[in-house]
């Protein structure tokens, strides 16, 4: 009798957390439209400091009046091997490029600083150059201050335009608590302006299908990707197939979900270092302490989270995740920003 009494709660509680199971399964078949997403990072360090917030906007803005007039509010800063590269932007750079975009870019290549600004409110661009600049820049307060400048260029149709520039623009600083993991957001770097809506559909069989619809001018374009899908206790887990190297692949996601009436969320943590081996986690960690302006050796713990919303309501205007973040959250890195020559903006004509 005893050992009956003793097995029949262990029983009722398998039994519970199978209907569990099963209700939500019940509750997540069907179709998802995405409608917006987040992404932050957690950040633990082992010291009290001050980073540097290299993703939001910052105090003041450099102004550009003339045939274009904006605000550049965001800014990205850095120096490697002496060589001092800078980016001011009316946008977060990494992130999805939604017109206008209004950029400009300074280098001190060669030794002396040379700049161009960039207008792109199309698929094509104007640029400007100026011979006479005038602009100073502090690493360690992470500032930089231009002097009324003007620069020149002409349009697609040799006609001359002129812009001036001119403020200063520093970075806000965020605090970082010693011990505690700190919140630091980044912009919606993963939501791909290219698409305009996406898909999810769940089949009561396992089954499933992403769709993803693009507007280019008046055409309507879909891609479609299928594979199945399943629920391990509040875990949803994607199997997505593709065509790879000759032979169908798969792709795997698993995310938190939660389901909360027309709405659900999938969330999904990657460690910044899950890929390093256990003899390279310092060196990693230490990259990282380098890659956001902490101090060297503080850096003890970074977890990226992403959360993606949908509803099962089709919205009026769908904005879509990229395939790349869908399929491959949880290989998903941070940004790699410790070149920002790199130019992010820049189109192909």
């Amino acid at each position: 009798m005893k050992r009956l009494l003793i097995l029949l709660p262990l029983l009722f509680w398998i039994s519970c957390d199978e209907d569990a199971e099963d209700n939500l399964t019940d509750e997540l078949v069907g179709t998802w439209y995405l409608t917006d997403g987040e992404l932050y990072m957690e950040m633990t360090t082992n010291s009290d400091q001050t980073m540097i917030d290299q993703f939001g906007p910052g105090i003041g803005s450099i102004e550009v009046e003339g045939t274009v007039n904006t605000s550049l509010a965001y800014m990205t800063l850095g120096e490697d091997h002496g060589a001092v590269s800078i980016m001011v932007a009316n946008q977060y750079p990494f992130g999805p490029s939604i017109y206008p975009i209004y950029y400009l870019m300074v280098s001190s290549y060669g030794g002396d600083l040379s700049a161009v600004f960039y207008a792109v409110e199309s698929e094509d661009y104007n640029y400007y150059f100026t011979e006479s600049l005038d602009l100073s820049y502090d690493l360690d307060s992470y500032t930089v201050t231009m002097g009324s400048t003007e620069f020149f260029g002409t349009d697609m149709y040799g006609d001359s335009l002129s812009v001036t520039l001119s403020g200063t623009i520093q970075a806000n600083s965020i605090a970082i608590p010693a011990n505690t993991p700190t919140q630091v957001d980044f912009p919606d770097s993963f939501i791909d302006d290219d698409a305009s809506g996406f898909i999810m559909t769940l089949e009561e069989d396992g089954s499933c299908v992403l769709t993803e619809v693009y507007e280019y001018d008046d055409e309507t374009e879909t891609e479609t990707d299928v594979g199945t899908w399943s629920v391990n206790d509040d875990q949803l887990i994607l199997l997505i197939e593709y065509e790879g190297y000759g032979e169908t692949e798969v792709d795997t996601l698993e995310a938190t979900v939660s389901v909360s009436g027309n709405t659900l969320s999938l969330i999904t943590e990657e460690n910044y270092c899950s890929e390093a081996e256990e003899d390279e986690l310092d060196e990693c960690l230490e990259e990282g302490s380098m890659e956001f302006g902490l101090d060297p050796g503080s850096l003890t713990n970074l977890v990226m989270v992403q959360i993606m919303n949908f509803s099962n309501t089709p919205p009026t205007l769908a904005r879509a995740a990229s395939r790349s973040s869908l399929k491959h959250l949880l290989q998903t890195k941070i940004p790699d920003r410790s070149h920002i020559l790199y130019n992010p903006f820049q189109r192909t004509k």
